[in-house]
């Protein structure tokens, strides 16, 4: 059992690394890498025990206890327990899992930190990283030496990365194709099965891209948290051009995927994010994004137009339908302070459909992530995941953001700021987390930034 504890504790990061790339390609097979690389990561951990620190405090585990109980005590209000049960163990479970194997194995890295499978320490690993400096690892990726050369030289120089940025660059790096599938959608005229417009009221609108996610505003959702590292990379890699320009370059495709998706809700989530972006770390920088807008609008031509002038014409089919979801949800909040139960807003809604008046329709959730977490965990469900969103991950990312050791840990930090204002903008209007994939991200995008804190600030 050791022996093979020992093969897949040399392998596992490995098997997160792929896991992270395919998370927004295919829910399913994201869903069997996610299950696989825990059962590994479990069975080392058994065996084998801990091996390294702690990157979370007791307070901070206690909180993500806390919210897993919640959501399993939830359970009992739902009207329907079995389904309820089965999607909390299916979609908790993922994130649960692959937070515990991000956690293990993120922040690890041989090359520079020192083996630890060959009997070297979490903190002698960390004495090392600090004595060569945390940016150490980004200057032997090549950012400023030479490359050796074709495939095997690019490998070389990502495996010098910090484990933290290799992630957030795999992430970053599968966007692209997610992005040029998207593009290819518009340009091929593939408007799919799903009907997400009113040809009444968008005439010029005939396709809508989705790329390899469920639907337009998931994909939207998710090009907004690549565009926000994107920028955030790009802002903090100046002195090194080529680099500049592969993140120039993929959150260029990201920008235009997303303006395919017509997407309201997360353009303005998306301006908000800029907007925040120029306001906290480059004030010069609101030239450069009003060009974007701009060419953005002549880019979308009128189909663009007619989308954003429906935001407040008040004669969008959809955006009445989101205002009644809310207030069916503010009902089901009042009615039901303890929450309805995880996943237990389709099942209540029937009930509360003032809108439509046709208990067939189905609703998943309320479009609003807020409210949607109050309806199903109650007050105190929204409370506790509130704590870890703002009072754990967005206060590890503003250290970050200010006061990183280097650049790629600033970038990380100024990220994630980022992304939380456009989760925040965009979840007021749509709750896209609620897909499972969109979930992972969420979760790893917050574990991300508690390895690089954890990076940031460990003391030998």
């Amino acid at each position: 059992m050791k022996r093979l504890a020992d093969y897949l504790d040399k392998r596992i990061y490995y098997m997160l690394l792929f896991t992270v790339a395919v998370i927004p390609l295919h829910q399913e097979f994201t869903a069997f890498c996610v299950g696989v690389t825990f059962l590994a990561a479990a069975l080392v951990a058994y065996v084998k025990g801990r091996q390294q620190p702690c990157v979370l405090k007791d307070w901070q585990q206690l909180a993500l206890y806390v919210l897993l109980v919640i959501g399993v005590v939830s359970l009992h209000f739902s009207k329907n327990q079995f389904i309820s049960s089965w999607n909390f163990v299916y979609v908790a479970g993922q994130y649960s899992a692959l937070f515990f194997v991000l956690l293990r194995y993120g922040w690890q890295r041989p090359q520079v930190f020192g083996d630890t499978s060959k009997g070297g320490t979490g903190k002698e690993s960390m004495a090392k990283l600090k004595h060569r400096g945390v940016g150490a690892g980004a200057r032997a990726a090549g950012c400023n030496g030479k490359l050796t050369g074709g495939v095997q030289g690019l490998w070389v120089r990502f495996s010098t990365l910090p484990r933290p940025l290799q992630l957030i660059g795999a992430f970053l790096a599968v966007s692209v194709l997610v992005s040029l599938i998207g593009i290819a959608q518009k340009l091929l005229g593939v408007a799919g099965e799903g009907i997400w417009s009113d040809p009444d009221q968008f005439p010029d609108l005939k396709v809508r891209v989705f790329s390899t996610l469920v639907n337009p505003n998931i994909l939207a959702g998710y090009l907004v948290l690549v565009i926000s590292y994107c920028t955030a990379f790009f802002n903090m890699t100046k002195e090194h051009r080529p680099w500049r320009g592969v993140f120039a370059a993929a959150g260029a495709l990201a920008a235009l995927c997303l303006l395919y998706t017509y997407s309201r809700g997360n353009w303005l989530a998306c301006a908000a994010m800029l907007l925040a972006f120029c306001v906290l770390f480059c004030p010069k920088a609101v030239g450069p994004v009003l060009a974007a807008g701009a060419i953005a609008l002549a880019l979308g031509g009128p189909a663009v137009l007619q989308r954003l002038s429906s935001i407040t014409s008040g004669e969008d089919t959809s955006a009445a339908l989101r205002i009644a979801y809310f207030e069916s949800t503010t009902a089901v909040i009042e009615d039901f302070p303890l929450g309805v139960g995880w996943y237990g807003y389709r099942f209540v809604y029937p009930d509360y459909n003032f809108y439509l008046e046709d208990t067939s329709v189905i609703m998943y959730h309320c479009h609003n992530i807020f409210l949607n977490v109050c309806a199903e965990l109650g007050y105190h469900g929204l409370l506790v995941f509130l704590l870890i969103w703002w009072g754990i991950f967005l206060p590890a990312a503003w250290r970050l953001a200010y006061h990183g050791r280097s650049l790629w840990l600033k970038a990380m930090g100024r990220g994630y700021v980022l992304a939380t204002v456009g989760i925040a903008i965009g979840g007021l209007t749509d709750h896209v987390y609620f897909n499972t994939q969109m979930g992972l991200c969420f979760w790893l995008l917050g574990g991300l930034t508690m390895l690089c804190s954890k990076l940031n600030n460990y003391e030998s």
